[in-house]
């Protein structure tokens, strides 16, 4: 296959910066996917375009490793250590309205929020200064791949790699599965 366009117009729907890593993950393996069952089963691509192809999808295998590797303890942080410090100032918030807000009730509720700011400071901020650092790494590696692969076969090949996204670019969709991340309409712009 020749190339119909320049690399720059072969972009493929692009998940929102803004998404949290897990999404970004769960976007990066579907891309990863994509290029594995084109190298498996399209029967139109010839052996180097094919050899080329699972270079790209060893070395995004990589880049979605290296995601992983950041999203595992950002989502670990958030699941089991965040919620005791929300949940500690759920209930001074609790003990407050129930205590007329008195004195007491008031120095617990600046105490508990007080605790949560510090855990954000020491843990949760370089957790998500990591996984921001990977997001920005994976983001440049697919678009250096798309547009090496726009250059070989086509834009059209790129643009097959990529899932519908929801509107607003903000996660895979997944129409009528209850159990996925969405279940909202895909959107082809992002």
């Amino acid at each position: 296959m020749s190339a119909r366009r320049a690399p720059e117009e072969a972009p493929g729907p692009r998940l929102s910066r803004g998404a949290s890593g897990l999404r970004h993950l769960r976007w990066a393996r579907e891309v990863l996917a994509t290029l594995e069952a084109h190298v498996a089963h399209n029967p139109a691509l010839g052996d180097a375009d094919r050899e080329a192809l699972r270079g790209e999808a060893r070395a995004l295998a990589a880049s979605v490793q290296a995601l992983s590797g950041a999203v595992k303890p950002y989502r670990d942080f958030l699941e089991r250590t965040r919620v005791h410090y929300r949940g500690r100032v759920r209930v001074a918030e609790h003990l407050l309205r129930e205590s007329g807000a008195d004195e007491a009730a008031r120095a617990r509720l600046e105490e508990a929020r007080s605790a949560l700011a510090a855990m954000e400071a020491a843990q949760r901020r370089p957790l998500k200064a990591s996984l921001s650092e990977e997001i920005d790494r994976l983001r440049e590696a697919m678009a250096r791949m798309d547009a090496r692969i726009a250059e070989r076969l086509s834009a059209a090949f790129v643009e097959s790699l990529y899932p519908p996204l929801t509107d607003g670019a903000s996660r895979v969709a997944d129409d009528g599965d209850p159990d996925d991340d969405a279940t909202a309409s895909p959107s082809r712009s992002g």
